[in-house]
């Protein structure tokens, strides 16, 4: 079962671009709720504990116990957040309410783990798709998904469908779709070149010996 984590907020009332730049200056961070069949919530939450969240890794698919003005908690995953990297600033978050009874759609992160077979023979590792998307009841969404990619040889690439998916998750990224590729880099082919070129020399030395020889 996922561990839920807390998170208080409360209701925004002043809206527009003026009463926005307010809050942020003031360390909060607006934000939306969105609940379904009903109207959504604008809320301000404090930039740092949003900031907490986001940087313990796998919030995507984190239940979030969000509490607003001191009311009974509500089950929510985070939507999206905007950030100014520039600023090093949270600038918005969006929240969606969820039935734990009900199954949703998240962006779950991939961990690779291992040393490609590939990487050892001088390729390097190539990960090209950070997240796939499951669907799950709230409370059976990973934290992350892990895959070993010790076995994974020069050339070969890592699908979607390679992934295994814990019980009660199913994937709905697409099968096909590449997570990661274990590719030769130009050092190896100049290394590969080489050594073809030098056993071509060894072949024409010897041959060149052997001719000298039946002249002799």
């Amino acid at each position: 079962m996922s561990q839920h984590v807390p998170l208080i907020v409360s209701t925004r009332e002043a809206r527009g671009s003026s009463a926005t730049k307010r809050l942020r200056k003031a360390g909060r961070v607006p934000g939306v709720l969105y609940r379904p069949g009903t109207d959504s919530l604008a809320f301000d939450a404090d930039e740092y504990e949003v900031r907490r969240l986001i940087r313990r890794g796998g919030i995507r698919s984190a239940v979030i116990d969000l509490t607003v003005d001191a009311g009974s908690p509500r089950t929510v995953l985070f939507k999206q957040w905007d950030s100014d990297p520039v600023r090093d600033q949270i600038m918005h978050l969006d929240l969606q309410e969820v039935d734990l009874a009900v199954e949703v759609e998240a962006d779950v992160p991939v961990t690779l783990e291992g040393t490609p077979k590939g990487v050892r023979e001088g390729g390097i590792l190539d990960q090209t798709a950070l997240t796939v998307r499951v669907r799950a009841l709230p409370d059976a969404l990973p934290r992350s998904i892990e895959f070993d990619v010790s076995d994974v040889d020069l050339g070969a690439s890592v699908h979607a469908g390679d992934l295994v998916m814990p019980s009660g998750v199913t994937m709905v990224t697409e099968v096909e779709h590449g997570i990661a590729s274990v590719m030769i880099t130009r050092a190896g082919l100049a290394a590969d070149a080489s050594g073809e070129g030098g056993e071509e020399g060894a072949a024409g030395d010897g041959e060149g010996s052997a001719a000298e020889h039946e002249g002799a």
